[in-house]
């Protein structure tokens, strides 16, 4: 029987850099259901950076590539921890366009 308190075992932590308007439009919008994630904590709000940690089920990097499409002008930064695979991640998406690299512990 799978224990249901390890299903959420990826640990994300998102930075969203840009402009004062953008950022704030994208902070308004439903973001975190792109990841599917949840517990989402907000770490820093200063006029022109997002950033918050977060739980997701899944691989975060196919959300992260949408989202930045969708909000191409800001710059998405990753820092990611897939438990059960025991891998550690970073990653930037701006425009759809995304870079990324991973290392295994």
């Amino acid at each position: 029987m799978p224990n249901s308190c390890n299903h959420y075992l990826t640990v994300n932590r998102l930075t969203v850099v840009g402009d004062r308007r953008r950022l704030r439009h994208f902070q308004n919008s439903d973001w975190l259901s792109v990841f599917a994630g949840r517990h989402a904590e907000l770490l820093e709000l200063p006029p022109t950076r997002f950033a918050c940690s977060f739980e997701t089920a899944t691989d975060p990097l196919p959300a992260l590539q949408r989202l930045s499409r969708s909000h191409p002008i800001l710059v998405f930064l990753l820092d990611f921890e897939l438990m059960p695979a025991r891998i550690k991640g970073l990653a930037k998406a701006k425009a759809g366009k995304l870079e990324h690299c991973e290392i295994g512990y």
